[in-house]
């Protein structure tokens, strides 16, 4: 759906460029003194040679960049150093999330770009931070995503009447979260070769619950068995309340991701007040 909007866009894009340049050349003809006795003309060479070929490499672009960008992804995933440059963590970011992430239905490509673009730079940051532990930083998403969790899931026993929107917009925002730390969590087994114990169950049954929460009337409690991972409540708080400030700017919200960013290591690493970012 993502790539069927963004290709129609740019197509759309080209036309009202095409046409804006058609109708130049009409006002250029009237001016120099030939009139509009041309526009046929002019509407044909506009049309066949230049709309025509230009979205014939559009679409041509527009068909072969996936199989391009899969092609990349499957190069970095391979190298060595795959986690130390930005373009190579960029990539690796969209083949964990390609491969381990299933958003919810409620979902928008919103949610998909925030989750990606804080993963890529959550491990910029950690990767250049020594004293960073990214199984660490892993583990407090985790204990954020189970108490939020538990936190909404009393919508399920509330019988009191919500805003939708309301609804819709705090489970977005967990949904997007959550699949951050499903390409971390897949990111820490890339790189030391083992699995987070349950992570992966853990948060795949988070995103459909999210669907669950959202769009169905009988919802039973999250029920999900405890991670039982320690974390302080307040850093818990404010890594939510970083993300959610975060989920609600529109892109490219540099500054909110980091902050959010900062905050999460932060946490991490015992600290309050200095982390790395960018």
């Amino acid at each position: 759906m993502e790539r069927t909007d963004a290709r129609a866009a740019a197509a759309r894009t080209l036309a009202v460029l095409c046409a804006a340049g058609y109708i130049v050349t009409l006002a250029v003809l009237v001016a120099t003194g030939v009139g509009l006795r041309r526009w046929l003309f002019a509407l044909l060479v506009w049309a066949l040679f230049i709309y025509l070929p230009m979205r014939i490499l559009l679409e041509a672009f527009q068909t072969i960049a996936p199989a391009l960008r899969r092609s990349l992804v499957a190069r970095a995933s391979i190298d060595p150093a795959r986690y130390g440059s930005r373009a190579s963590i960029e990539l690796i970011v969209d083949g964990l999330f390609e491969a381990q992430v299933l958003m919810p239905r409620i979902a928008t490509p919103l949610q998909s770009l925030k989750a990606k673009e804080a993963s890529a730079a959550v491990l910029r940051a950690a990767n250049r931070t020594p004293r960073v532990d990214l199984s660490a930083v892993a583990h407090r998403c985790l204990s954020t995503v189970e108490r939020w969790t538990a936190d909404l899931s009393s919508w399920a026993q509330s019988e009191a009447p919500q805003d939708i929107q309301v609804r819709w917009a705090g489970l977005r925002s967990l949904a997007s979260f959550a699949a951050m730390c499903r390409v971390l969590t897949a990111a820490v087994a890339d790189q030391t070769g083992r699995q987070m114990l349950r992570s992966a169950e853990y948060l795949d049954a988070c995103l459909d619950y999210c669907d669950r929460l959202a769009l169905e009337v009988d919802v039973e409690p999250w029920n999900e068995p405890p991670l039982d991972i320690q974390m302080n409540d307040d850093d818990a708080a404010a890594i939510r309340l970083a993300w959610t400030a975060y989920a609600d700017t529109p892109p490219p919200a540099i500054d909110a991701r980091n902050t959010f960013v900062k905050t999460l290591l932060n946490t991490a690493t015992g600290q309050r007040d200095n982390g790395t970012t960018q």
